[in-house]
């Protein structure tokens, strides 16, 4: 029988999802137990005590996107000069690009786009020729038991202190891994501290309480780089959001909708979509969405609306790695 949480749109599809007596899934009930809103109070002081009368104070990542635009059009308004960048990986679509500078030349900002595929490593390779072989296998029982068994595993592989070759089911999880080893590169080389990013969700728990600020150092001998998640940070909301891009003339791209899974400007997440739901049983970026909606930024009705319709991609995920040059 399906169960759905009472507060978000996480099932008992997904095997890394448990409910409590009360219908909440384990990570509402989790996040309602240990959110306090004074941390993030504290973090919003810290996060302003890097203003600073320099060329660039703090790097924003857009992707000229709802969220990361009204992000970036924030972190100037509080005092920040920011350098507004977008991440080149080889499988982002390329109107991405041409959105996102237009969408900081309008704010007012410099712009950049950065290659990170400088920054993707040898087990990062690894783990992209296994995710392509994965998706090569045919489908089947044996198969599906594989996907969620993998699924599950993943979570566990992540983290940037993981140093295996795993085959990632769910793409977003080594982009992750790329994503952070790049944000402290970058902003290192740029002698910045702050990357400010659009994500409304927590970053992990800090003590007791959910944090907005990731801190990272893997050099004690280099200035520490924090990772920011600005609109859960200022618990912003879907109408707060709207507000923003409304003051600025923002207009949703025709082929996204304006709550949307990560297929919308990444092939190598649209390649794998189809195939995953298939196997899993659920869209793999319901667990995004779904935290979005415990924090209460989106309904559930906004966030299955962007589920409702899967992409489908004329390339395999083999295909698309093979291009972007990462096998």
């Amino acid at each position: 029988m399906l169960v759905e949480c009472k507060k978000c749109i996480n099932t008992n599809e997904n095997p890394s999802i448990t409910f409590n007596g009360k219908g909440l899934c384990n990570v509402c009930e989790r996040y309602l137990t240990n959110f306090n809103k004074d941390q993030l109070n504290q973090e919003l002081k810290f996060l302003r005590s890097f203003i600073a009368n320099k060329k660039y104070d703090a790097m924003v990542g857009i992707s000229g996107g709802k969220d990361s635009t009204a992000v970036l059009y924030t972190v100037k308004e509080m005092g920040f000069t920011p350098l507004a960048f977008s991440f080149e990986i080889g499988y982002t679509t390329k109107d991405m690009f041409i959105r996102a500078r237009e969408i900081a030349r309008k704010i007012g900002v410099g712009y950049e786009v950065i290659d990170v595929r400088q920054h993707v490593g040898e087990k990062d390779r690894e783990s992209f020729v296994k995710m392509a072989e994965l998706y090569d296998e045919k489908e089947g029982n044996e198969l599906r038991d594989k996907f969620r068994n993998l699924y599950e595993e993943g979570r566990k592989h992540y983290s940037t202190k993981s140093d295996i070759a795993f085959p990632f089911v769910r793409p977003c999880q080594i982009c992750r891994k790329i994503a952070i080893k790049s944000y402290y590169a970058e902003a290192q080389k740029r002698g910045i501290q702050v990357v400010i990013i659009g994500i409304n969700e927590w970053t992990g728990l800090s003590g007791n309480s959910y944090s907005a600020i990731r801190k990272l150092q893997p050099l004690k001998s280099k200035p520490p780089v924090y990772i920011v998640h600005l609109p859960f940070l200022l618990q912003r909301k879907l109408a707060d959001t709207k507000k923003i891009l409304s003051k600025i003339g923002w207009q949703k791209p025709v082929s996204e909708k304006y709550v949307d899974t990560g297929s919308g400007t990444c092939y190598l997440a649209r390649a794998c979509e189809a195939k995953a739901a298939r196997l899993l049983g659920f869209n793999m970026d319901s667990t995004r969405l779904a935290r979005e909606v415990t924090i209460g930024f989106l309904t559930k009705k906004e966030a299955k609306s962007a589920l409702s319709k899967i992409r489908r991609s004329e390339k395999s995920v083999k295909t698309v790695l093979k291009e972007a040059g990462l096998i």
